[in-house]
C-alpha cells in the first residue's frame, strides 16, 4: 500500500479506474460468445469475432501513431466518449422495449475501437510517468487489480448475465461516462508537446519504419509473439485437451469433468495471484532481467507442458500452480522491459506495434489447435518446447542488447 501512495497521482487514479473498467467489462465480456452463438449461430459468431479482433488490431497501430501526434489525453477522452456510445447502444439494444442481437454486435464493435484508441494511449502515458526503478511495481500492481477484477466480474456474470444483462450493460455505460469525466477533470496530458513537435514523424507509413529499424526493440517483439502464446494455451489447447483427455473424477461427490477442471485451473490461477503477487514481487525485487524473464517464460511453458501430457486432477492443480507461478515472476519484468525499450518521442508508436504480438499470436495458436488432431497431446508438448525457447532466446537477446548500450 505505502507503494501504491507513492506513484503519480494520475498513475493512482488510472490503476482504481483500470479496476472499475475491468469489474464491469469481464461481467459480460467472457459470456458475449454464448450470446452471439444463442441468437446469431456458431457460424456467424465466429465471423463475428474474427472482425471485432482484426478492428482491434488495426485501430491498434494507428492509435499508436495519433498518441505521439496528438498527445495521451485527447485520445483517451475520444476513446472513453467512443466507448460509452457503443455501451449505450448495447445496452438500448437488449431493453425491455427493444432488442436486437446485431445492434448488440455493433455496440461492442464501437466500445472495441474505443479501448484500441484508449489501451494505447493508456499504456504510453503510464511510461511516461513512470521510472525504470518504479515500473515493475507499477504494472505487479496493475496485474493484480485486473485480475482481482476479473475475478468477482466473473463472479457477478456467473449469476447475473443471464437475467440481467441489460442491468450489467447499463454499469458499463455508466462506468464509461465516469471514467470520461475523470480523465477530463483530473488527468492531465503525460508528454511533452513542444518535444514532439520537434521530433514527431509526418506520417504512420515513415513511425513505424522507424520502429522496425530499432534491432532491439524487434528482437523482443518477435519473442512478445511466442510469449503471448504461452499465455493463449488457456484459451486454445488447454480447453481441448482437458476436453478430450482429463479422466473424471468426483470430490465430496461432485464430479470434476474437463469443462470444469478448466475452470478450476482459472480459479487457481486467479487466486494465487491475488494472494502472492506482492510477495513474488518483493521476493524477486533484486532478480536480474535476464533472470526474471529467462525463468518466468521457463517455468510457465514448463507448466503447460505439464498440463498438456496430465490426465487427471493432481497434474492439472500442479500444471496450474507451476503456470501460475512463471506468470507472477514473468509479467513485472517483461512489461517494465517492453516499457525501457521504447524511445520517449516514440511511445505511442512504440505501444502500437506492440500491438500486434497479441493477434498474430491468437492466429499462430488457432492453427496449432486445427493441427493437433495429427499430433495430439505429446506433439503439442514439443511444440510447447519450441514456443517456450523461441519466447526466452530472443528476449535474452534484446536484453543483452540494451545492456550494452
Amino acid at each position: 500500500m505505502k507503494e501504491f501512495w507513492k506513484l503519480h497521482p494520475a498513475i493512482r487514479i488510472r490503476l482504481l479506474m483500470n479496476f472499475l473498467g475491468t469489474l464491469c467489462f469481464s461481467t459480460v465480456g467472457g459470456s458475449m460468445t454464448i450470446y452471439y452463438n444463442k441468437y446469431m449461430g456458431a457460424g456467424v459468431t465466429g465471423l463475428l469475432l474474427i472482425i471485432s479482433s482484426i478492428v482491434v488490431f488495426l485501430v491498434g497501430l494507428y492509435a499508436g501513431h495519433l498518441t505521439d501526434m496528438k498527445g495521451r489525453r485527447p485520445v483517451m477522452l475520444f476513446a472513453t466518449a467512443l466507448t460509452a456510445v457503443g455501451a449505450a447502444l448495447a445496452t438500448f439494444s437488449n431493453s425491455s422495449f427493444y432488442f436486437n442481437p446485431w445492434l448488440t454486435f455493433l455496440g461492442f464493435l464501437i466500445e472495441n475501437f474505443g479501448f484500441g484508441f484508449f489501451n494505447t494511449a493508456s499504456q504510453a502515458m503510464i511510461v511516461d510517468l513512470t521510472t525504470s526503478e518504479n515500473r515493475r511495481t507499477v504494472y505487479s500492481i496493475q496485474y493484480w487489480v485486473i485480475n482481482f477484477a476479473i475475478m468477482i466480474g466473473s463472479g457477478l456474470s456467473a449469476w447475473f448475465f443471464r437475467d440481467y444483462l441489460v442491468w450489467l450493460l447499463l454499469a458499463i455505460t455508466v462506468e464509461e461516462i465516469l471514467s470520461f469525466i475523470v480523465i477530463f477533470f483530473w488527468i492531465e496530458e503525460s508528454f511533452d508537446s513542444q518535444q514532439q513537435s520537434k521530433t514527431k514523424t509526418p506520417n504512420i507509413i515513415q513511425a513505424y519504419f522507424f520502429v522496425a529499424k530499432d534491432h532491439i526493440f524487434m528482437y523482443y517483439l518477435f519473442a512478445s509473439v511466442f510469449i503471448s502464446m504461452i499465455f493463449n494455451q488457456v484459451d486454445y489447447y488447454l480447453p481441448v485437451h482437458l476436453s478430450d483427455s482429463f479422466l473424471s473424477t468426483r470430490i465430496f461427490g461432485v464430479e470434476i469433468y474437463g469443462q470444469r477442471m478448466l475452470t478450476m485451473f482459472l480459479l487457481i490461477n486467479t487466486l494465487i495471484i491475488i494472494l502472492f503477487m506482492g510477495r513474488i514481487n518483493h521476493l524477486t525485487r533484486n532478480w536480474s532481467r535476464r533472470t526474471g524473464i529467462g525463468l518466468g517464460i521457463l517455468i510457465q511453458g514448463l507448466g503447460f507442458i505439464i498440463a498438456f501430457l496430465g490426465d487427471n486432477l493432481i497434474w492439472e492443480v500442479v500444471a496450474a500452480v507451476v503456470v501460475t507461478l512463471g506468470e507472477m515472476i514473468l509479467i513485472p519484468f517483461s512489461q517494465s522491459l517492453r516499457a525501457d525499450l521504447m524511445e520517449g518521442e516514440h511511445v505511442g508508436t512504440y505501444t502500437g506495434a506492440f500491438s500486434v504480438t497479441q493477434p498474430v499470436a491468437a492466429v499462430l495458436s488457432g492453427l496449432l489447435v486445427s493441427l493437433s488432431a495429427i499430433y495430439g497431446n505429446i506433439g503439442m508438448s514439443l511444440f510447447m518446447i519450441v514456443i517456450t525457447l523461441l519466447g526466452i532466446l530472443p528476449a535474452l537477446r534484446a536484453i543483452r542488447m540494451h545492456e550494452a548500450l
